[in-house]
């Protein structure tokens, strides 16, 4: 049985693209749920587990301008803007995604120059402390217009209120697009190196292998550029045996979610007891088997999951030191084929919203 407990004393490696990009810890915390989607959140609670993250080893921490319509940038900027850590820190946020207060399930997609330069002031005015890396969180028109944008990200890196640039959510075309139009607008440019994308973020899981069959994930490994994991435990599902949707907080988002309703959560159910019974011949923890199969995906993938608990955080930061055995892959592998999820990964409005693919 693998050891993977927190009193071990878990310390995270580093995992970097290429040899001149983004170090970050192989595992960073996904906030987004300690401000709103998940259920009732408790602030002191959130502000706890960030303090606890730091001192787990976590480096790399994720929100977003959209999160709470910005709560959850401000909550993230009070705990890291003054920590005495804080140099060592990764923080990384996104712009790009509209919503409406009035109603919560509208989305629209600015990524036009103009929109993303006043959108990176208002997140830097939240947090107050840099970004070190910036989100594209979606791109309209399949990054019709990405060059320009990338001009503008350019500026505000030589202006320094960003670090690095990052996707989300985008075609294999559109990251080559973007990092040779980065690579040209910051080649020559005072106070800069020459430096192409440094993440592209994407949800990648064993219900998700989207990355996979897109060319995303090849795509990243050509270019030396981060593939950042979200909802790598497949928004809980595959993160402890006998999860029910129907225990879910009325307000918890996943229950608007295909993979989560009445027709398709028994199957998915099916599929995540093979993970279950992987995980507990393996000796460790459905989560951990879930993020260690992520990990195992390449050297540049880095997952992301999200939790307010000191507990799940202890478990989910032990996949780290986790290395599958070759039958445990294989099973895996073989289980949850891509496509082997029953459902949208979103809404059938959402995914059409943002163009993307299931």
């Amino acid at each position: 049985m693998q050891k993977t407990t927190a009193q071990q004393g878990v310390s995270l490696p580093k995992r970097q693209a290429r040899p001149d990009g983004l170090e970050v810890s192989a595992m960073g915390l996904g906030c987004m749920g300690m401000s709103e989607f998940y259920g009732p959140s408790d602030e002191a609670q959130s502000r706890d587990l960030l303090h606890y993250a730091i001192e787990r080893g976590e480096r790399f921490f994720d929100t977003a301008d959209i999160y709470g319509f910005g709560h959850n940038e401000v909550l993230v900027g009070r705990v890291l803007r003054d920590h005495p850590l804080r140099q060592d820190i990764v923080l990384a946020t996104k712009g790009g995604i509209l919503r409406d207060r009035n109603d919560v399930t509208q989305r629209g997609v600015n990524t036009r120059p103009e929109y993303i330069r006043g959108a990176i002031a208002r997140s830097l005015d939240r947090l107050q402390t840099g970004i070190d890396l910036y989100y594209l969180h979606r791109v309209e028109d399949d990054g019709a217009h990405i060059e320009e944008t990338m001009a503008a990200l350019a500026d505000e890196m030589s202006a320094g209120r960003i670090g690095a640039v990052g996707l989300s959510e985008v075609s294999a075309d559109t990251i080559r697009r973007a990092d040779a139009a980065l690579r040209r607008f910051t080649r020559d440019r005072d106070g800069l190196v020459e430096q192409g994308l440094a993440a592209v973020q994407s949800e990648y899981s064993l219900m998700t292998r989207v990355p996979e069959t897109n060319g995303v994930l090849d795509t990243c490994i050509e270019l030396g550029v981060l593939l950042v994991a979200y909802s790598p435990i497949s928004r809980g599902l595959l993160g402890a045996a006998g999860f029910s949707a129907e225990a879910l907080a009325a307000d918890d988002w996943r229950r608007s979610l295909p993979r989560f309703d009445a027709d398709n959560m028994p199957r998915n159910q099916q599929l995540a007891q093979v993970l279950y019974d992987v995980a507990a011949a393996e000796g460790i923890s459905p989560a951990q088997t879930a993020l260690a199969w992520v990990l195992s995906r390449a050297p540049n993938v880095v997952p992301i999951p999200g939790t307010r608990k000191r507990e799940r955080l202890d478990d989910n930061l032990g996949a780290v030191s986790v290395s599958l055995s070759a039958s445990a892959l294989a099973r895996l592998d073989e289980t949850f084929r891509p496509g082997a999820a029953s459902g949208l990964r979103y809404t059938e409005a959402a995914m059409k919203a943002y163009g993307m693919q299931a």
